[in-house]
């Protein structure tokens, strides 16, 4: 039953919106473990996005599954009455999920969304009074520059800016950032005079990927930012964070980190 509702759904993804059927009643009602994509077609000439979403059995273990997804897997690929490109991209989301759960590495795949992570549920706090003494603070290293013993870097302070995001796609105009795809356009509002030597540094999936420049800003005004080529080089997509620089002679041409926004999700 649950690989005969992710066929039915993706099988529906470029079907016209009518009245919800007892299969999509029974994907809503996803109790037990929860596999869901989003996948790109083709609906009268024209891209769409569509999810599809599998859904385990009530009381199901882990292992049974990780069996599920590997056997919706092989059945996704073996089903020719699919669209080949809608296929490809089922089995491909479908072995990244099942490179999660095992704990080997992940495939990288083009055009394919991984699954969102989940943020881990808070866990209680500990009696304080079973705790032992917090240990005194260590010393603060100095960085030595040039060789020159002594000469340290100062922390610099995070300048005062914001985001907002314009996606050409969408028809809601600019707004917060939610997510980046490859046409994004990001918008810097300085919330006050920014400094030279002030960058954005673009990491997707810890992987530092491009460096922008940013104009020495006076308070109010604003410069937008197109998503660096580099930043979807060779992927499909992963997690972007933006890395808020700033460089000076004592932090020399690397500059020091002096705030992030993110992670987002990225989609190329």
């Amino acid at each position: 039953m649950p690989l005969f509702a992710m066929l039915m759904l993706a099988a529906q993804a470029a079907a016209p919106t009518g009245a919800p059927t007892q299969m999509q009643k029974l994907l809503q009602n996803c109790d037990a473990h929860k596999f869901e994509t989003v996948i790109n077609v083709t609906v009268d000439g024209k891209p769409k996005q569509s999810k599809v979403k599998l859904c385990g059995n009530e009381g199901q273990s882990d292992a049974d599954w990780l069996n599920t997804l590997k056997d919706a897997a092989q059945k996704t690929a073996a089903n020719s009455k699919m669209d080949q490109s809608v296929r490809d991209q089922i089995v491909a989301a479908f072995s990244l999920e099942i490179a999660r759960l095992s704990g080997t590495a992940a495939p990288k795949v083009a055009g394919v969304l991984p699954p969102p992570r989940q943020r881990p549920q808070a866990q209680p706090l500990s009696d304080f009074s079973s705790l032992p003494p917090m240990p005194t603070a260590p010393t603060a290293p100095v960085k030595v520059l040039g060789g020159v013993p002594g000469v340290s870097v100062p922390f610099l302070p995070k300048p005062r800016l914001s985001f907002s995001c314009y996606n050409p796609n969408d028809i809601v105009g600019e707004g917060p950032c939610t997510g980046f795809e490859r046409e994004t356009m990001l918008t810097v509002t300085a919330d006050e005079n920014l400094p030279a030597g002030t960058s954005l540094r673009f990491v997707r999936d810890g992987d530092a990927r491009a460096d922008v420049k940013l104009a020495q800003l006076r308070r109010g005004k604003s410069m937008r930012v197109p998503l660096p080529q580099d930043v979807c080089l060779h992927s499909g997509g992963g997690a972007l964070e933006i890395r808020i620089v700033r460089a000076t002679k004592e932090t020399g041409p690397d500059g020091q980190v002096v705030g992030k926004d993110g992670p987002y999700n990225l989609r190329c």
